[in-house]
């Protein structure tokens, strides 16, 4: 999705058919990033949207992993597309190349990684987001309370109490930050290591960790100081 909204959905100052090639992306105006043709837009969605349902239909055919071939990695070096974007054929083309490249661990076989496998359901809802584009950090929107109820059903499931906190972050590795920074305040006490820093209290903090621990954790330890 990021490499489709840097490269390829770039809105241009041509319109009409000539927008971005034969039914291109361009946009109607130099100031809009809207599409000049939303139903070609939209019967692209769809073709790119079958297709990604077709590769999770099929995770358990073929191989765990493909290597990107060169000749993609050479495309993907390619130099800044024009301000006018692409046809939707192009770009649907472009993106649909992506698909059987990934890590791997949408297959049954894959063991390679902690990676999660996902699940087709997982589609709809990141649909969802990617059209609303909304900024969970505040304000009054549908996105807030359903953050809130996710967090709430992690709790109930995890016996925290309802009271609890958290939050719903990218990944392990920010976890571990987050759960470090907590586990820092807890010693330190949160005013104590704001107002003198983590050298300034009584308490000389020290992180114990096992030999085959992820590297995250250390990555983590180095971010907090």
């Amino acid at each position: 999705t990021m490499l489709a909204s840097l490269a390829w959905l770039r809105g241009g100052a041509t319109s009409g058919s000539d927008a971005g090639g034969a039914g291109g992306m361009g946009s109607p105006s130099p100031t809009s990033l809207d599409p000049a043709d939303w139903a070609t837009l939209r019967a692209s969605a769809h073709a790119v949207l079958d297709a990604s349902l077709d590769k999770l239909e099929a995770a358990s055919e073929g191989r765990v992993w493909t290597p990107v071939p060169d000749d993609l990695k050479e495309a993907l070096r390619a130099p800044v597309p024009p301000e006018d974007g692409l046809a939707h054929g192009e770009l649907c083309e472009r993106l649909l190349a992506l698909l059987p490249y990934g890590p791997g661990n949408t297959h049954p076989r894959f063991f390679g990684w902690v990676h999660g496998s996902g699940s087709p359901g997982g589609v709809l809802p990141e649909l969802v987001g990617a059209a609303m584009n909304a900024n969970c950090g505040g304000r009054d929107h549908v996105g807030i309370y359903v953050e809130r109820q996710v967090l709430t059903w992690c709790k109930e499931m995890m016996g925290f109490p309802a009271s609890a906190g958290g939050l719903l972050v990218s990944g392990t590795s920010m976890a571990t930050v987050l759960a470090l920074k907590a586990a820092r305040d807890a010693r330190l006490g949160f005013d104590a290591s704001r107002e003198g820093g983590l050298a300034g209290g009584p308490t000389r903090l020290v992180g114990y960790a096992a030999q085959g621990t992820h590297s995250c954790i250390k990555r983590a330890l180095d971010v907090l100081g």
